[in-house]
């Protein structure tokens, strides 16, 4: 006999005559919340691309508005002047630096003594802050005694007693407090000094406590012995020269810049009023409606009156360019000076070899870099300002391209702001790269280890480890990537058999490489899961066959296993990349602000995730630089989602295979 209940074949998982609500079951309600997942992420996706284009689709235009208003006010024809004189100034600073760093080279420890004499004081003064205010109110009341007419000599005598036992307790104090010093605990470890000078500076931090003077017998000395010794440098060929160079470009700056300094008034005045004309049509309008919803005919008045007074009138750029038209001749005199001056510099500079100082060699190299471009630099810069004009428009393409592969990053500038992606772009990327190749080998070779060579327990061990590293929070990470890795870098880089490794010595804490290691730290538990999800998919059959046929397990895991999964250890990389790139707190406190496209892994850098973070609180919705910021927000999340996308696509061909 057939059962009179149907199930409803819409829905064969619900019962028949079961509780509903809006027509749908438990099991379809299930059904519809986890097979929704899918559409709610498009749908999520949607709305941040929708957002982002929302708050950016006006930067373009807005920009070349900004840029045009650039070009007629006069200001891109003195940026020209302006990038000369900026390249030729690179020069006299980068050989005072080469100098300055073969000084610290050729001094060795007695370089750093007084700077270490100097912290040490600091340090110990914070320590012993009660014992030397105790003194300071003995030696007070002993002066003060002095200059009264009734005081005894018995209160003189016991003042001066007091005194004297003020200052043996803050000598004994002071003692006991300079002994805790050591050079590890400067504040930078690089200043670490031979240790024939540890004791001396530690008395001679005691004396001027107690003594009160700045200088003592040992800093007298030692500030003796730096200037002797660089009087010897100086007189070497090799300081003569690049002190000869260094002057040799420094010479022609001044009156450069006193002829840029005018023609830079000139097309900020020319600025002022076409911001004024820009905006006047505004300004006159909501005068006209204060007008109209004044509560008096006196309110009423004056404001009629202050919006005839708002000049409508564009301003006459022909006539407030004249000047500039006007100064190409004194130009061409000022950079005809500029140059050879320059030439001289180059002409008389030392050979690098002359030179020990890896730092010193690479300000050199950096000068014989500029020296092959720089006049050609000034050729393009003069032959733009001479077929400058201020009339010519400024299109879309230009403004475009000033974004996507403008070197400049410079917001809220009273001169010009500029926008251009491409320091932040080479910044994230470099980043990414150097934590990618230092985290592949970790993470992917511990993949292969703890899946495949491991014995249970080591397994249940490392595994564990590994993942538990992406619960550390990435601001502990910068932290320690500030306060002890940087220091470290900075530290071991100074070390003669690292000088091999491009970069080396590192100048400061903040490096790329710095925050390189501490992305690469948090991209290894990703890269690993993933790595070993690609492992899992390899068929047993195809271990089984390897050992059979008489192979080693190392062989099997090398030969046959990860050729097998191959293509899900690389979407595992690039899903570890996406994650990198997008990393906000440890790019923004480690890798050392610096908008400029960096020359080596040593460098400071800024990154896009950096400068979103920065720079979005501070700016006004709608304007020019919050479109800017959504642009680069809009950039990056392109890039993450290729990522992603190719990563998915490649462990799609991997499941189908």
């Amino acid at each position: 006999m057939k059962s009179s209940k149907k199930t409803n074949p819409a829905t064969p998982f619900c019962k028949p005559g079961g509780f509903r609500l809006f027509g749908l079951c438990k099991q379809d309600a299930i059904r519809y919340f986890f097979g929704g997942n899918a559409t709610l992420a498009i749908l999520v996706i949607g709305l941040i691309i929708f957002f982002l284009v929302y708050h950016s689709y006006s930067f373009f235009p807005q920009y070349r508005d900004k840029l045009e208003l650039y070009r007629k006010s006069g200001q891109e024809f003195t940026d020209f002047a302006s990038d000369q004189l900026t390249a030729q100034k690179e020069l006299s600073s980068l050989a005072i630096q080469a100098r300055e760093y073969e000084i610290q080279y050729q001094l060795g420890p007695l370089y750093r003594v007084r700077s270490i004499h100097a912290e040490f004081k600091r340090d110990v003064l914070k320590v012993i802050s009660s014992e030397r205010k105790d003194f300071m109110r003995a030696e007070s009341a002993l002066e003060d005694l002095k200059d009264e007419e009734t005081s005894t000599p018995q209160q003189i005598a016991a003042a001066e007693k007091n005194l004297s036992a003020a200052r043996e307790r803050l000598q004994a104090a002071a003692t006991i407090a300079v002994q805790e010093l050591d050079y590890n605990k400067l504040a930078n470890k690089s200043w670490k000094t031979d240790k024939q000078y540890l004791e001396p500076i530690r008395q001679s931090v005691v004396e001027s406590i107690v003594t009160g003077e700045s200088n003592t017998a040992f800093t007298d000395k030692i500030k003796a012995e730096e200037k002797a010794k660089v009087a010897a440098l100086d007189e070497s060929k090799a300081f003569q020269d690049i002190v000869a160079a260094s002057a040799s470009f420094k010479e022609p700056q001044r009156e450069f810049q006193n002829f840029l300094s005018e023609i830079r008034e000139i097309a900020r005045t020319n600025k002022s009023q076409a911001v004024t004309y820009s905006s006047a049509a505004a300004r006159k309008e909501a005068l006209l409606k204060g007008a109209e919803l004044a509560n008096s005919a006196e309110s009423r008045q004056r404001n009629l009156i202050e919006s005839q007074r708002v000049l409508t009138v564009e301003p006459d750029y022909a006539s407030l360019n004249a000047p500039l038209y006007a100064s190409l001749p004194k130009h061409k005199e000022m950079l005809a000076e500029l140059s050879a001056k320059t030439a001289e510099g180059f002409a008389v500079m030392p050979d690098i070899k002359e030179f020990e100082s890896k730092l010193a060699k690479r300000r050199i190299n950096q000068i014989s870099d500029i020296e092959k471009d720089i006049f050609n630099l000034f050729d393009e810069k003069r032959s733009a300002m001479e077929t400058w004009d201020h009339k010519e428009p400024m299109s879309m393409g230009t403004a475009v391209t000033g974004f996507f592969f403008g070197t400049k990053w410079v917001s809220n500038s009273s001169w010009q702001d500029f926008y251009g992606i491409l320091p932040l772009l080479a910044g994230s990327v470099c980043v990414a790269v150097i934590a990618v190749v230092l985290a592949i080998p970790f993470a992917v070779g511990g993949a292969i280890y703890v899946n495949r060579l491991a014995s249970p327990t080591e397994q249940k061990f490392v595994k564990p480890i590994i993942e538990f590293i992406g619960a550390i929070p990435s601001i502990v990470l910068a932290f320690f990537g500030v306060v002890v890795l940087g220091e470290l870098i900075q530290n071991y880089s100074q070390e003669p058999w690292l000088a091999w490794i491009p970069g080396f010595p590192a100048e400061g804490r903040l490096t790329i490489l710095n925050a390189g290691f501490l992305l690469a730290f948090m991209a290894i538990p990703t890269i690993f899961t993933l790595a070993e999800d690609a492992l899992n998919n390899v068929p047993k059959a195809y271990k089984e066959a390897s050992l059979a046929l008489g192979a080693t397990p190392l062989q099997t895991v090398m030969k046959v296993i990860i050729p097998g999964c191959a293509s899900g250890i690389i979407a595992a990389v690039l899903l570890g990349f996406g994650r990198i790139i997008g990393e906000t707190m440890v790019v923004l406190l480690v890798m050392g602000g610096r908008i400029a496209i960096p020359k080596s892994i040593t460098d400071p850098a800024h990154s896009m995730t950096g400068i979103l973070a920065q720079e979005i609180g501070e700016v006004d919705e709608g304007s020019l630089h919050w479109g800017a910021l959504f642009m680069v927000g809009l950039v990056l999340f392109i890039i993450a989602l290729t990522l992603n996308y190719i990563a998915q696509t490649t462990l799609r061909k991997l499941s189908n295979k």
